[in-house]
């Protein structure tokens, strides 16, 4: 309410806008915690990825349903069904011992456990209301809760600490965050411009690259990642021409046996 209240007197006084980075500080972070907790569930998650020929033909198309857990602070994902097949006892077998390797080899990199998303996707996602700047769009209902919807860009002046935040400059879109608990409902962004890596001698992520990113309440509290999707063209080594679209659902989200949900 004191936020609304200040922007309604910064509008009648001419005021600059409110700086929303604290607001989206606070709600990247939670949305990293509220990820982790996630273990607290048994869920499926649904992985559907399109190959498509450059005149837009589609090539090819994998659905992999998998149910992911947190194994000695690890995230892993055993395959349920590959393309409505499931594992062969031979498949099962590799996939356990290729999950037994990946637990050795990361357990116990950092006391503070991952989201689902992933160590190196947690630290960009925390990068994520310093590289841009945000703007009032306007108010919007989702699920029946009141949002705010930011736009973003580039922040002038920022100085990315590595290769992979050098993403921040080249990208725009909307937020939503829930006004009453400051939660990230839902992202919509696109790059506006060519990211190239390496001098673009390595690759580059051309211009029209998409990612939407939904977030629901599964409890009291919780806000979950329940949708993603990403459609992007990229070229590597200057040659291989990949346009892609990946889309991941999570759900059939229940809460594992003793287990009582965190606030």
């Amino acid at each position: 309410m004191r936020v609304l209240l200040f922007l309604a007197a910064a509008s009648s006084l001419g005021a600059q806008p409110l700086d929303w980075r604290p607001i989206m500080r606070a709600s990247l972070e939670r949305m990293v915690e509220s990820d982790a907790r996630m273990a607290d569930y048994s869920f499926d998650r649904q992985v559907v990825k399109k190959e498509f020929e450059p005149d837009g033909r589609l090539k090819l198309q994998t659905t992999t349903l998998m149910r992911p857990e947190r194994v000695e602070g690890v995230w892993i994902s055993r395959i349920i069904t590959l393309d409505g097949k499931p594992l062969t006892d031979v498949e099962k077998r590799r996939q356990e011992e290729a999950i037994r390797r990946r637990i050795n080899e990361e357990k116990g990199q950092q006391s503070r456990p991952p989201s689902i998303l992933g160590r190196e996707n947690d630290e960009l996602i925390r990068l994520f209301p310093e590289a841009l700047e945000y703007r009032l769009l306007g108010e919007e209902l989702k699920d029946g809760r009141k949002t705010w919807v930011l736009a973003c860009q580039p922040r002038p002046g920022y100085k990315p600490p590595n290769l992979r935040a050098r993403f921040f400059e080249k990208v725009r879109g909307k937020v939503w965050v829930d006004q009453a608990n400051k939660d990230l409902v839902r992202v919509d962004a696109e790059v506006f411009d060519t990211i190239s890596v390496g001098f673009g001698l390595l690759g580059r992520v051309e211009k029209g690259t998409r990612f939407v990113l939904n977030r629901a309440r599964v409890s009291e509290g919780h806000y979950f990642t329940e949708s993603s999707q990403v459609n992007f063209t990229a070229k590597v080594l200057i040659f291989k021409t990949l346009i892609n679209e990946i889309s991941t659902q999570y759900s059939n989200f229940k809460l594992r046996t003793a287990v009582e949900p965190k606030r």
